[in-house]
């Protein structure tokens, strides 16, 4: 029980964490698994109901394309959301359970996620409190925040990340990823088109490290 919240006990879900934790690093581990308690304290404080093993699984997986698992030409978002279906396939998961998770893991990089149902709303609010500055409005309790990260420590994770990333960059030489058709056009157009360095993105968090 962490920040009163317990993580779901189902084989799936024990077997998902089991297999990031093979897979991933210390730093990667612990940001997914902090992603989960935050996306739970995000649903409960907004009263919003989940598939607390879905939103389990969706988010300890949803980094897999930095890893092993997840290795593959395509940006890490994709080659993740597909190691993500296959391990679940393989281990008896439904059809359409295992295309939900590919769907959350899949479009968790950027905005989309954000527009779709409640609960894969609050999974991504869960990734992104992680990851940067958010508005006030989604501020958790300090308290419940600090028993995260007693469980869950950052590891000097704004730098390690940018690590994790660079590498991935390292990799794959052209990067596999186009922008926005309209953020092209406006970049190019006015010039105005604000991207933002990654260490001010990381850095914005709410966190030391």
């Amino acid at each position: 029980m962490i920040a009163g919240i317990k993580a779901p006990d189902s084989t799936i879900a024990r077997q998902a964490e089991q297999y990031a934790r093979e897979y991933s690093s210390d730093v990667l581990f612990n940001h997914v698994m902090r992603c989960y308690f935050f996306g739970e304290l995000f649903a409960r404080k907004r009263g919003v109901k989940v598939d607390h093993e879905l939103m389990f699984v969706s988010a300890v997986l949803h980094d897999l394309g930095f890893t092993e698992a997840g290795k593959g030409p395509h940006r890490f978002e994709v080659e993740g959301a597909h190691a993500a279906r296959k391990f679940l396939l393989d281990q008896g998961v439904q059809e359409d359970r295992a295309w939900q998770v590919w769907h959350n893991i899949a479009l968790h990089v950027g905005d989309l996620n954000l527009f779709k149902d409640e609960p894969t709303r609050v999974m991504q609010q869960g990734i992104l409190y992680d990851l940067t500055a958010l508005p006030p409005d989604l501020a958790l309790d300090p308290n419940n925040v600090a028993e995260v990260l007693h469980h869950y420590p950052r590891l000097g994770f704004k730098k390690g990340f940018l690590e994790i990333f660079t590498a991935e960059l390292d990799s794959k030489k052209p990067y596999p990823h186009r922008f926005h058709l309209c953020s092209c056009i406006e970049h190019h157009r006015s010039h105005a088109l604000n991207i933002p360095k990654p260490e001010d993105f990381l850095g914005s968090a709410p966190f030391a490290d």
